[in-house]
């Protein structure tokens, strides 16, 4: 998954495109790539027609990982899921989106985005044709690589093995069969873990085994590797699906934090609340009523010697700009909501807010939830 910090570019089809700083670093790498091949393999080029087929080449392969992208994502609303970015990084791309509730739509939402990839290299192979007719030497060169490439990237990203599509196809298959989502994704996990065993042990022979193949044995080494760890991921995802299924959103409070007034001073939250206790938020209550929660983060902006003058009513996000949820929810819903929000506000049978959950509780909760299984495997069936 992408890392670091997010550049926003804008919103197609009202869908936040978001860039990495590693999708510079690859946009510069990869107009490199194409420069010197074609001033070393087409001597005749000159240095000002490479330049602009290596930046033409370049727009063309990244605008195809981003309309693969646009793929999932407006397939992902047509299915009615949550598509809340685009993220685009070194390694390609990231739609983020709610969990698919049925394998039909896991299918639909993942095979369109190789598809795209697919349409996109008869498109291109087309434009080549015609390029060629016209005597347009340089275009159709630059079309038909692209063409390849786009066939590249379809073909590789259906391989049945997660983190890829094609892994998650395997994954739509399986829990179509076996009705178990949990153990869909192991099975995926399982193929994408193997295929990146793989690349890195064929990365391992280029680097000893062929003359001249460093960055080639570099290359499927960290795709390899890359694809171990995407799997590694999927696996935790699944034993995440596993032991919180069924569930109540209150299990992931790791305390339920005690109400306060508007007027109570951050100084006191800040050395009585969130020091002493595994709470990000604390409710505020004004004649009886929630009206907000003060955050840990924006309590702990707050200068130190500014805090005993400020109080929680001034810092306090109102309830109507978090996500509120009852506490008997689905906690794997808190989860997908957590994709989007920094919090999630539980509210109890008496309407009042019991307690928020956040990211970093939540990563806190199932590492008690995964002792508790290791000591008492019977307890995840439970």
């Amino acid at each position: 998954m992408p890392q670091g910090h997010r550049i926003r570019l804008g919103r197609l089809f009202g869908i936040p495109v978001e860039i990495t700083p590693s999708w510079i670093l690859l946009s510069i790498l990869v107009v490199w790539s194409f420069w010197a091949r074609y001033t070393t393999v087409f001597h005749h080029r000159s240095d000002g027609v490479a330049v602009a087929m290596a930046v033409a080449a370049t727009i063309i392969l990244l605008g195809s990982i981003l309309l693969h992208e646009l793929g999932h994502a407006v397939m992902g609303r047509a299915r009615k899921l949550r598509v809340s970015a685009i993220t685009l990084y070194i390694f390609g791309g990231a739609t983020t989106a709610s969990d698919p509730t049925n394998p039909l739509d896991e299918f639909l939402f993942t095979l369109i985005g190789p598809t795209v990839n697919l349409v996109l290299a008869l498109g291109l192979w087309g434009a080549t044709g015609l390029a060629d007719g016209a005597n347009l030497a340089a275009i159709a060169q630059v079309t038909g690589e692209a063409a390849w490439l786009n066939l590249l990237l379809g073909g590789f990203n259906l391989v049945p093995a997660a983190p890829l599509d094609g892994g998650h196809l395997l994954e739509a298959v399986a829990w179509r069969i076996t009705k178990d989502r949990p153990r869909a994704i192991r099975i995926s996990a399982r193929a994408g873990a193997g295929l990146g065993g793989g690349l890195i042990g064929l990365g391992v022979l280029e680097l000893l085994m062929v003359r001249g193949g460093l960055v080639e044995g570099l290359w499927l080494g960290l795709i390899g590797y890359m694809l171990f760890e995407g799997a590694r991921s999927e696996a935790t995802r699944a034993w995440v699906e596993q032991v919180l299924k069924g569930k109540p959103a209150s299990v992931l409070l790791t305390e339920h934090a005690a109400p306060v007034t508007s007027d109570t001073s951050v100084g006191w939250l800040v050395n009585s609340e969130f020091a002493r206790h595994h709470v990000d938020a604390v409710p505020v209550e004004d004649h009886g009523h929630t009206v907000g929660m003060v955050l840990a983060a924006d309590a702990l902006a707050v200068p130190e010697r500014q805090r005993l003058h400020t109080t929680a009513g001034d810092v306090m996000r109102p309830m109507s700009s978090l996500p509120q949820e009852p506490s008997d929810a689905d906690a794997l819903e808190i989860l997908r909501l957590l994709s989007d929000h920094p919090l999630v506000a539980l509210v109890g049978a008496d309407q009042h807010v019991i307690g928020a959950v956040s990211q970093r509780q939540v990563g806190m909760v199932l590492e008690r939830l995964h002792y508790l299984a290791a000591d008492n495997p019977t307890w995840t069936h439970s």
